[in-house]
């Protein structure tokens, strides 16, 4: 969800690297293949020359071409050795074999779904759409996948284009503008993004005409943010924010720091100081830098020598606190990309007539979720329309992990009922049954009388 990480090697690197194409062998192996037990795997890119394999119970693998044209490799997002082994056919007969995936070894064929490219126009610029329907003929809800702060390719890369249509509902997926094949310059502008995602979804409605039976917004990260803001300039019947944050972008960087102390054993004395620092890191990012300077300066030296300075993270604070303020400027000149720093949540979601589904990490170390449970409680008891859906053991991107000694996260896959809580609530408006470890709390009462 990191909306700003700068540095003078990041700068370097944003000038000097470039993507590396999809191959035609990858990306015509692309799509969800039925299994004789009723099953699914889903086949997606993982970069220019690897594919990477999920199921609907949240397990995922990386797969590289072996010389026999066996795909093997690793499990998760980890470097161990995944027992899964694959053979897809070419590109004309789109079966798969499966060894090695429990539950769903055997022979299958690609589901086949109803497709359609589009070029449309966003906020002032041109985007790359893609429309996909369940192949049924009967009509199906909608959800527009609104992005994150990825700057690459959404139809390249969202699995959800696929996952989601397999069970049932219909979406439209864009190149937000600046990536893939969209026009214009990349932006972490809400109230842009927003107007380009209300654009995505009257187009999507205008090209799917009488297949859609209602629509809404799916958020993830980032777009948990934009969803909702879009739902107010083209409305729908449901927002879903995923992993994202029912508090503004500076008070991302702030609990994250109070996150990673936390974790690393401090304690309310350091968090204090530590909060001293990240007020003022915001105050200086939304004055454009005209609003504490001087604090700045003194913070920085009264904590340095502490044990807790070093370690205090974060997308912006540590960055800014760690160099000089020119510096730090400077790379902010070029690599700022207008970000709407001062953009304030829970007034939106309070304009909403739309139905909404939150689901939270309880482990977020990206968008610590906190916070954003609590606002959440507090709406719900004001009676709007919202569902929460907690995985209390999960990272961001609702994803299982396991630590190292040091602390870090090896990403295992998602947490199991995660894929089928996204379709379930979509379809049904309701939270229908138990998914996985999920705490789920909904909507009042109240609300259930009103909507």
């Amino acid at each position: 969800m990191r909306v700003l990480v700068i540095t003078a090697l990041a700068l370097v690197t944003a000038c000097s690297t470039s993507e590396e194409p999809i191959s035609d062998y990858v990306r015509c192996e692309v799509g969800v293949y039925r299994m004789p037990s009723g099953g699914i795997v889903d086949i997606g890119v993982s970069g220019s020359t690897q594919l990477r394999w999920r199921t609907l119970d949240g397990r995922v693998g990386r797969l590289t071409r072996g010389d026999d044209d066996i795909w093997s490799g690793t499990s998760g997002w980890t470097t161990r050795d995944d027992p899964a082994r694959i053979r897809l056919g070419d590109c004309a007969d789109k079966s798969i074999e499966v060894a090695g995936i429990e539950g769903l070894d055997g022979r299958g064929s690609m589901v086949d779904f109803v497709t359609e490219d589009v070029r449309f126009e966003g906020a002032g610029v041109e985007l790359a759409g893609r429309l996909v329907l369940p192949a049924s003929n009967t009509a199906a809800p909608l959800a527009v996948l609104v992005h994150g702060s990825e700057d690459y390719s959404a139809i390249d890369y969202n699995s959800n284009q696929r996952l989601l249509p397999a069970q049932g509902v219909a979406v439209f997926v864009y190149d937000k503008r600046g990536t893939g094949t969209s026009n214009g310059s990349y932006s972490q502008d809400f109230e842009l993004l927003a107007g380009d995602a209300a654009a995505a979804h009257r187009a999507a409605l205008r090209l799917a005409g009488d297949r859609v039976s209602y629509s809404g917004y799916l958020g993830g990260s980032q777009g948990g943010w934009v969803a909702p803001l879009a739902a107010t300039m083209s409305p729908a019947s449901f927002v879903v924010a995923a992993y994202g944050m029912a508090e503004g972008p500076l008070a991302e960087d702030r609990d994250e720091v109070q996150l990673r102390l936390r974790e690393a054993g401090f304690g309310e004395t350091e968090l204090a100081k530590a909060r001293e620092i990240t007020d003022i890191t915001g105050r200086l990012l939304a004055s454009d830098f005209e609003d504490g300077q001087d604090e700045l300066a003194q913070v920085r030296a009264a904590y340095s020598e502490e044990p807790w300075f070093g370690l205090l993270e974060g997308g912006i604070s540590w960055e800014m606190v760690s160099r000089p303020l020119w510096q730090f400027r400077i790379g902010y000149f070029f690599l700022d990309r207008g970000t709407s720093w001062e953009y304030e949540p829970v007034p939106v979601l309070e304009s909403l007539n739309a139905s909404m589904l939150w689901v939270l990490a309880g482990q977020d170390r990206s968008a610590p979720s906190t916070q954003t449970r609590r606002i959440l409680t507090e709406l719900q008891a004001e009676g709007l329309p919202i569902d929460v859906a907690f995985f209390p053991e999960t990272d961001h991107g609702i994803v299982r992990f396991i630590e190292d000694d040091d602390g870090e996260r090896q990403v295992l896959g998602y947490a199991q009922g995660y894929h089928e809580l996204l379709a379930d609530w979509i379809k049904n408006g309701r939270l229908a049954q138990a998914y996985g470890s999920a705490e789920l709390t909904p909507r009042s009462t109240t609300s259930d009388s009103e909507s």
